[in-house]
């Protein structure tokens, strides 16, 4: 579930990433940004695909704190997203969903179970992710808002998000026991 509130924060992170364009038909165009640690291995990874000039389906994958690349898959409708699903241990299998009102912006949560049916989380869960996604929102807006942020401010800014962010993923976890 987490990854799915750290979405926005995470294309915000790709700021300055390798981008590779890859025209697929005369109307769907693939655009892949790629972000590597240190070591040079995979950190970031996101295809984002267009229909036209409208975003349709963005697919990102990240290195979670145990390592593993953890997956999201957001369908967009008009290039406003209204779905998507994540796989955050990596194992294929896509845990969680998120269903977004494209009028107001709210959205609702699920946890997909091994036979593939859906419950939702729990209203305390769900509070703190939309939590989450407001301090991700509010990051992204920032980095909008000043495109000419040195590498520092904008690693400041993603360090104090982070930790906004643990800090809500703590009232999760708190939750679950």
């Amino acid at each position: 579930m987490k990854t799915l509130a750290i979405l926005i924060l995470l294309c915000a992170s790709s700021y300055g990433a390798d981008i590779i364009t890859t025209n697929t038909t005369a109307d769907i165009t693939t655009k892949i940004s790629e972000r590597r640690d240190k070591d040079g291995k995979p950190d970031l990874h996101v295809e984002t695909v267009y229909r036209g000039k409208t975003k349709v389906l963005m697919i990102m994958s990240h290195r979670n704190k145990q390592g593993v690349m953890a997956v999201t898959r957001n369908y967009f409708v008009g290039g406003k997203s209204v779905l998507a699903e994540s796989d955050d241990d990596g194992d294929g299998f896509f845990e969680s969903v998120m269903v977004f009102d494209q009028v107001t912006d709210d959205f609702e949560m699920f946890i997909r179970q091994p036979d593939g049916s859906v419950k939702p989380i729990s209203t305390q869960t769900l509070e703190a992710t939309k939590k989450q996604k407001a301090v991700a929102d509010e990051s992204g807006r920032k980095l909008l808002q000043k495109p000419d942020m040195s590498d520092k401010e904008i690693s400041d800014l993603l360090q104090e998000t982070r930790q906004k962010m643990e800090s809500l993923e703590k009232e999760k976890q708190a939750d679950k026991k």
